[in-house]
């Protein structure tokens, strides 16, 4: 729990921004995989990451840039690779689980009870403008640094427990649905929850039948889906100023500059800096900030951009930009080979995490971020909450089997 804790909720508390406590505390997760017998798994970064140094360098960066930035993707990785190991011998995640979202939940109302006081504002929120038109809207972060990086935080969380709800075995729905939901909404973060909403879709609807018995005949259904629907397209005429209906119509539109940055832009920006050094390559770690520059003032016609503003919110745009196509491609390649073996595709769970963070990675994210990877090595776990393996999960459905709580 003391991990736990501090990965979800003071990972960056009184840090610079981009630093984390799992970063500082890289050699002790060190020490611990050499107890573990893990060290030998560390030694892959290296197999990858000099080849990849020798063109960087060939093809010329700035080492000072270049050094920080790959220190930063090792202890990113010494994390991933500490984390997989903790799940191998974490005998009690569902507990974790449990109680980070019931801390969660106290922090929120804390958060809710000081939103009057201004200084206590400004460290659970954020002030931004969210979309076209919509200045000084206050997003739940925490004790994080952004909303983003919160809500992808919840993920695992947020899909473990609706799954348990669709599959009737969960006390108190009711009440493990606001706690779960309340932090995402507040949180205004429409990529991670589309994301999530689109996973829990692929997941159940090949077996539609088993998670909503009561809506399974095609006429009920059609006839629900309709109703809400026109809803919808009411409640859009009605109230065209609602933040949500504002930012869906701005995103149609191509009005919507959050959604345009972790997209299109991301990936434009990612391809044109890449081709400063090499297309294949890509330009190395931490020297977009530097090659991409004069894209960025030049794509922005903003002349005032300096190197510190230059990022790109999208992990995908960022493999791209650092490590180019080929880096891209086996990225990409890597996420499907171990998607068929390690059998995602058997645990409804796993397959909702692989599926919300395949998504999300095309919307946002980055290249360090351990959120993203944390879920990405769930997906991968086989053996985790075996009580969502298709075969049990399914009998207990079907009113043959419980499964494990």
């Amino acid at each position: 729990m003391p991990i736990a804790v501090l990965y979800f909720f003071l990972n960056s508390v009184l840090l610079p921004h981009g630093l984390l406590y799992t970063t500082l505390l890289t050699p002790v997760f060190l020490y611990w995989l050499y107890l573990q017998r893990g060290l030998a798994k560390v030694g892959v970064f290296f197999v990858v990451s000099i080849p990849y140094a020798i063109i960087h360098y060939y093809n010329g960066v700035d080492s000072a840039y270049y050094l920080k930035s790959t220190t930063l993707l090792f202890c990113s990785y010494v994390f991933c690779i500490s984390f997989y190991h903790f799940l191998q011998k974490c005998s009690s995640l569902r507990v974790v689980l449990k109680d980070i979202l019931l801390i969660n939940f106290l922090l929120v109302i804390i958060a809710l009870l000081t939103f009057p006081v201004g200084f206590l504002k400004d460290i659970f929120w954020l002030t931004t403008e969210i979309t076209t038109g919509f200045s000084g809207v206050k997003r739940l972060q925490l004790l994080t640094y952004e909303p983003s990086y919160y809500s992808t935080l919840l993920i695992p969380i947020a899909l473990y427990y609706y799954l348990k709800m669709m599959a009737r075995s969960l006390p108190h729905q009711k009440t493990y649905l606001v706690l779960v939901t309340l932090p995402l909404l507040l949180s205004l973060s429409f990529g991670v929850i589309s994301a999530i909403l689109l996973a829990l879709i692929i997941v159940t609807l090949p077996s539609f039948k088993l998670f909503f018995p009561k809506f399974a005949n095609p006429v009920v259904f059609i006839f629900l889906a309709g109703i809400l629907l026109l809803s919808l397209i009411i409640a859009s005429q009605l109230f065209p100023d609602n933040l949500l209906f504002a930012r869906i119509n701005n995103v149609l539109a191509g009005t919507d500059t959050s959604f345009l940055g972790r997209t299109y832009d991301s990936f434009y920006l990612g391809w044109e800096i890449a081709s400063e050094k090499s297309l294949w390559f890509g330009c190395g770690p931490g020297q977009a900030k530097l090659v991409g520059l004069d894209n960025y003032r030049e794509f922005y016609n903003h002349t005032l951009f300096t190197s510190a503003d230059v990022k790109i919110p999208n992990s995908l745009g960022d493999t791209l930009a650092t490590y180019g196509l080929l880096g891209l491609l086996t990225r990409l390649a890597a996420e499907i080979v171990l998607f068929f073996k390690t059998k995602v595709y058997s645990n409804y769970y796993r397959l909702a995490l692989f599926a919300s963070i395949f998504i999300y990675q095309f919307t946002g994210s980055f290249i360090t971020n351990i959120a993203e990877y944390v879920i990405w090595i769930m997906a991968f776990y086989p053996g985790l909450f075996t009580e969502f393996d298709k075969t049990v999960l399914n009998k207990h459905l079907s009113g043959k089997q419980n499964p494990a709580s």
